[in-house]
């Protein structure tokens, strides 16, 4: 059994159980015989893309819902083993701490920006609005034409289609999380 068969077997046991429902009960809702349903979940079947749109139809659920591996409800996340992107001068770092998936549409990042250094993004596209929190210093936000300020223990959300700028103009090191959705298309 491979990777998407194992998920779609564990997933539609799962649902079918959180909904106290027997095969006899799903099979009513969705169309597909109860024997083909049990081989499904027992990883015996390998249903076609009509099967799994009849039983997602028929149980309300989002037709990933059954494709992906559920996930923990608690994910502990080891900073030093995180994914990094640094720029070759060494003046600043990205680190994902969580990357994106479909499912949420959103990411995390965590970012450094060194002493006088600053580090600029291209547009992300319509509907890309970031968050940024900074956690340690301050930090020159250039957002298209405009220029803000943002101390430590503040925050700031924008728009992020068209190119903007971080920069630290401190002795420090800056430091900020930023949160990246990708739904909100009228947000502003």
């Amino acid at each position: 059994m491979n990777r998407l068969e194992e998920n779609i077997a564990l997933n539609l046991k799962r649902i079918r159980k959180s909904r106290n429902m027997s095969l006899d009960m799903m099979a009513e809702k969705t169309g597909v015989s109860k024997s083909m349903l049990g081989q499904i979940e027992r990883g015996e079947s390998n249903p076609t893309v009509s099967t799994i749109g009849k039983i997602v139809e028929g149980i309300r659920v989002p037709f990933e819902e059954l494709l992906y591996q559920k996930e923990d409800a608690v994910s502990v996340v080891q900073y030093d083993d995180l994914p990094t992107y640094r720029e070759q001068k060494q003046e600043y770092e990205f680190k994902t701490i969580f990357p994106y998936d479909k499912i949420r549409k959103f990411e995390v990042f965590s970012g450094r920006i060194e002493a006088g250094a600053r580090c600029c993004s291209n547009p992300h596209g319509e509907g890309a609005v970031e968050y940024v929190t900074v956690t340690k210093g301050r930090m020159i936000l250039t957002v298209g034409q405009k220029t803000y300020e943002i101390r430590e223990r503040q925050a700031v959300r924008f728009c992020a289609n068209e190119p903007h700028c971080y920069q630290n103009p401190e002795k420090e090191t800056l430091q900020f999380q930023v949160l990246m959705s990708y739904e909100a298309v009228n947000a502003f």
